[in-house]
């Protein structure tokens, strides 16, 4: 089954590289900033500032969540890059309908109440995107990842297998990550 996921997500990352430039021509390009609203597995829910670079092809995300209850309390910030390879109008006319995919990587870090977490993961995000009046954007996409590197109070974790620490095993949570991301984007 890892084998199998592991194969077509390589699968999917070669085809945007020969796929790419044949679609990449009907998408908004430049420079960009916008908001979202993001949420997943095993995060939380968190609001973020996405945006793209002019002349950089990565489209980045910056996130930060916090909660203050009764007997957990935590904040975190993540950061991701993504690399949409893979763009293709579905719709053209007053709202322009595209998709993406494409491979990326994300970073986050959660502090808490007698908690802390770092991650290192490989994402591959796939979104709808609807472009108004070629400037404004609305976005979906859903983004699963792989964990390479998880580090907590819970212990080390290395594609979710436990590296010392008193706990042994492999952690469905410490390898696989599923999120998704609402927002919109104003393109420059």
């Amino acid at each position: 089954m890892l084998k199998k996921f592991l194969l077509s997500i390589a699968l999917v990352a070669s085809l945007s590289v020969v796929v790419a430039p044949k679609v990449h021509a009907a998408y908004s390009d430049g420079a960009a900033i916008g908001v979202a609203l993001l949420g997943g597995f095993p995060a939380h829910a968190s609001l973020g500032i996405t945006g793209q670079f002019n002349g950089l092809p990565l489209m980045f995300g910056l996130s930060g969540r916090a909660s203050f209850g009764n007997n957990y309390n935590y904040f975190g910030v993540g950061l991701t890059a993504d690399w949409w390879g893979l763009k293709i109008p579905l719709a053209q006319g007053n709202v322009g309908v595209h998709f993406y995919l494409g491979p990326g990587g994300a970073l986050d870090a959660d502090f808490g109440s007698n908690y802390w977490s770092i991650n290192l993961a490989l994402r591959m995000p796939i979104g709808f995107s609807f472009v108004f009046a070629k400037s404004w954007e609305l976005f979906v996409e859903l983004a699963p990842s792989i964990n390479l590197v998880h580090a907590g109070s819970y212990g080390l974790q290395v594609l979710g297998l436990y590296i010392g620490d008193g706990r042994s095993g492999w952690g469905f949570d410490g390898f696989f990550g599923f999120g998704g991301a609402l927002g919109f984007r104003y393109w420059f």
